[in-house]
């Protein structure tokens, strides 16, 4: 399934060359084919230049634009980090932060607003049992919260005991006691570029070696269709995050104060900057051995 994420991101990244072709052409329904159990991506261009990918465990969405026969599609890239904060009585004097993000991203976090920051993992290494939701409790008021993933720099020449990451910081001026930090997959995050063609109502990549076959928008069901105009109109990550958008958190059954709002913070700063990895980590993902 990887290998097709990492084609579909490259497909939808670069530029389609044409000849001849009209957008009436390119408005409609793709359907790539794969082996993996848990299938391939459905792909919808739609008549007001955005477009949709929808695969197992995920969506992705851009914007498309037809000039002198060549289909420019522009993925919509979103922040590593987004965090949203909200007032809940309920939790007294306690503060938490839940954490949404996959287990095999290496999130860091740090609650320190010094030159040189520190940061611990959320997850041990080699973690291998984890259990929504990802919660940190703190017993003090949180007022600044650093987020970052533990990545590879392999020329990196800061001093023994520093690494290099990129470090989103936010402060949390309205003293929210309920946090909830937003980790996107790199799918959502990273850019990337690729050349692709269309011909005799095909669309081909280098890496398809049969060209996708288009259907019209009508083929997808009521249900699908609504979802994909309606995805393709919202942002993913909204200024108010409320009951029923994606990120909310889950519960089964609901208190009036579980569903609040929670509204986005938005980051004082966002730079590769040198940071101390401390020892530890704020939640155990460890199952115990047979």
């Amino acid at each position: 399934m990887k290998k097709w994420l990492l084609i579909i991101c490259m497909l939808f990244s670069g530029s389609v060359f044409a000849q001849e072709v009209s957008e009436e052409d390119i408005i409609g329904v793709y359907k790539t084919k794969s082996n993996d159990p848990m299938g391939g991506s459905t792909i919808v261009f739609l008549p007001d230049h955005t477009y949709i990918i929808a695969y197992f465990g995920g969506v992705q969405k851009g914007t498309w634009e037809l000039k002198s026969g060549k289909l420019k599609v522009t993925k919509t890239v979103e922040p590593q980090f987004v965090l949203y904060g909200r007032k809940t009585i309920s939790l007294g004097e306690k503060i938490q932060v839940k954490v949404s993000t996959r287990s095999e991203n290496l999130v860091l976090v740090g609650f320190e607003a010094k030159n040189t920051t520190k940061l611990k993992r959320l997850f041990n290494p080699n973690a291998n049992c984890f259990l929504r939701p990802y919660l940190i409790t703190q017993q003090k008021p949180v007022n600044q919260l650093n987020l970052a993933l533990l990545e590879a720099y392999p020329n990196d020449n800061s001093k023994e005991g520093e690494k290099r990451a990129r470090v989103f910081q936010f402060t949390n001026t309205e003293s929210y006691n309920d946090l909830l930090v937003v980790n996107l997959p790199s799918g959502y995050t990273s850019p990337s570029t690729a050349q692709i063609r269309y011909k005799d109502g095909l669309l081909f990549e280098n890496s398809f070696s049969e060209g996708l076959k288009k259907r019209p928008l009508e083929s997808l069901s009521g249900e699908d269709l609504k979802f994909v105009t309606g995805y393709s109109d919202r942002n993913l990550l909204p200024q108010k995050l409320q009951y029923g958008d994606e990120f909310f958190p889950y519960s089964e059954n609901p208190t009036s104060e579980e569903l609040k709002p929670y509204l986005r913070i938005k980051p004082i700063e966002i730079s590769e900057k040198p940071f101390i990895l401390q020892s530890g980590s704020f939640l155990n993902a460890t199952c115990e051995k047979n």
